[in-house]
């Protein structure tokens, strides 16, 4: 895929550019009205596809959990094994859009 085609996408979901605007840019990239169509479901999310661990997944013990920082109280959620023991641990800050399941 084009890096252009990408950072256009990019600049839309982000709100930089109106969605007339990007798919006008994209017939542009694309060639065509035609082809500009079919890139279209290449660029969108598939957040079943992003599911990898079912959100009630009996493995694991989840929580919303609120702590502090230097610029105030923050929140959090929380997911870790119910196998007690020592484990890694993986902190994801996420994406200014919120918490998506492909995250």
């Amino acid at each position: 895929m084009d890096q252009r085609i990408i950072d256009l996408y990019d600049g839309f979901t982000h709100g930089r550019i109106t969605r007339r605007h990007f798919l006008d840019r994209l017939t542009d990239l694309a060639g065509s009205t035609a082809a500009a169509a079919a890139l279209l479901p290449l660029l969108q999310n598939d957040y079943a596809k992003a599911a990898i661990v079912a959100a009630d997944d009996t493995r694991l013990a989840t929580e919303r959990v609120q702590f502090d920082s230097p610029k105030g109280r923050i929140g959090g959620y929380l997911a870790r094994g119910k196998v007690k023991g020592k484990r890694p641990d993986v902190l994801v800050i996420h994406e200014n859009r919120g918490l998506n399941p492909h995250l």
